[in-house]
């Protein structure tokens, strides 16, 4: 019976989406290349499409971007809509996007393609989707060189949702995760707004204890549009918040800190043509960004920014800002490791594995000063920030020159980032033991 009513609740928010308005043109094609996989055999196989960029080098470990797609919807097809394989070439990483079982494709109507979110059987580890989704990533783990700190998550609808089981089910496997217009953990009933959906407290309980002995912050974006009548705004912000309290039982346990539930800045993002945006950021007790939320205002249940190619009308909103970009500038800031307190944002070099661990550094009381980092070559504008917050900074010559602020800190971690004339955005990441660089004019 319940499977049966979560079926419906399914087949009734699925329903309510609408079609964006169609553009001229198709996207050129990209220029990696396309492998299809399969994991099983038989019914049981699952199919897949792993995308290898031409910028990608067999003797460099790259990152793991796994792409989950919703309901009524292909690898092939969420492949050509979101525009990852594009960002892929420039930043370098490997693209996995998994694909249902036959099973799966003879679900009725708006269930026809949809991973099975909805059934407890796939709620655990080693079980249904959940695993299988797994197997695939370990696969094109050991087809292609990759980083094991690397691999990150993404689901959009029904990949969303399975994309917060896999975060309590998988957080030794995946360092990051994204969820696009998709709810908390084991919590299908949110998306029709029913009073009897599972308090957001209970959902990351469960969370939690699904980690088990492998239990490790896990940070978490969700992205979705405020006009989502398929799944709801409200059960977006439950799984944002689902990830934050799930975290704080890992630090502390207790689900309302060290990690305030509460944004520690709120931006507005300006959509030239598009969709205006409300970003909110979380940050751990070092102030480092451990959880994002983007309200796009205006877009229904939709994939963000992606192609405008008119054959995939249905399954994305080009008016929205790019879900790729948002989501890559989120989940690159992570290693599966880096994780742990008290920052969770990864270390810009980390060292070899055979060099020794240096003593850790004592907190010091650092005084404001002034830096200047070296741009990228053409930097036209720049913004940076000191442990996640963001401070004053202005370009002099090929320089970028910031204000330290003055604090108590064991790291300085300085994120800078760039846009050329070329229109490409580049961002660097310069950590430091302690109270930042000796010299001013460090680069």
């Amino acid at each position: 019976m319940i499977r049966r009513v979560l079926r419906f609740g399914v087949v009734v928010a699925l329903s309510l989406s609408v079609a964006a308005a169609p553009a001229a043109a198709a996207d050129p094609p990209d220029p990696g290349t396309v492998e299809r996989l399969s994991h099983g055999t038989g019914v049981a196989a699952y199919p897949s499409l792993v995308y290898t960029p031409k910028s990608y080098d067999p003797a460099r470990p790259a990152p793991l971007l796994v792409m989950v797609h919703g309901c009524q919807t292909t690898a092939e097809q969420q492949m050509r809509a979101n525009l990852y394989n594009r960002l892929a070439e420039r930043e370098r990483f490997v693209v996995l996007y998994p694909d249902v079982d036959f099973g799966a494709t003879t679900q009725p109507g708006p269930l026809a393609r949809c991973w099975r979110f909805f059934w407890p059987g796939s709620w655990h580890r080693d079980g249904g989707d959940a695993g299988a989704i797994a197997g695939m990533t370990r696969e094109v783990m050991a087809r292609r060189r990759i980083d094991p700190e690397r691999v990150y998550l993404m689901g959009m609808s029904a990949g969303g949702f399975m994309t917060s089981i896999m975060a309590a089910a998988y957080p030794d496997l995946y360092a990051a995760v994204g969820i696009m217009s998709a709810g908390a953990y084991a919590d299908p009933l949110c998306l029709l707004g029913s009073p009897v959906t599972t308090p957001v407290a209970d959902s990351a309980w469960q969370a939690f204890k699904e980690m088990g002995p492998r239990a490790r912050v896990v940070p978490r974006l969700v992205i979705g549009g405020d006009a989502d009548t398929g799944i709801v705004p409200a059960c977006q912000e439950k799984a944002l918040e689902q990830g934050l309290r799930t975290n704080n039982l890992v630090i502390g346990g207790r689900q309302d800190g060290p990690i305030p539930l509460t944004p520690a800045t709120v931006r507005q993002e300006r959509q030239a043509g598009g969709h205006d945006s409300t970003a909110r950021t979380y940050r751990d007790p070092n102030g480092c960004l451990i959880g994002e939320r983007w309200v796009v205002h205006g877009m229904n249940h939709f994939w963000s920014g992606g192609s405008s190619d008119p054959k995939l009308a249905s399954f994305t909103d080009p008016k929205g800002p790019s879900g790729a970009e948002i989501s890559w500038r989120f989940l690159s800031r992570y290693t599966r490791r880096s994780t742990a307190m008290p920052c969770a944002e990864a270390p810009v070099a980390p060292p070899p594995a055979a060099a020794p661990v240096p003593a850790p550094t004592p907190p010091q009381r650092c005084r404001e000063r002034s830096i200047a980092l070296r741009l990228p070559a053409g930097a036209t504008a720049a913004t940076a920030t000191v442990n996640g917050r963001r401070v004053a900074a202005r370009i002099a010559r090929d320089r970028l020159r910031l204000r330290l602020p003055a604090r108590v800190r064991t790291r300085t971690v300085v994120v800078v980032r760039a846009r050329t004339r070329g229109g490409d955005r580049v961002t660097r990441r310069h950590a430091y033991r302690g109270c930042g660089p000796r010299r001013a004019g460090s680069s």
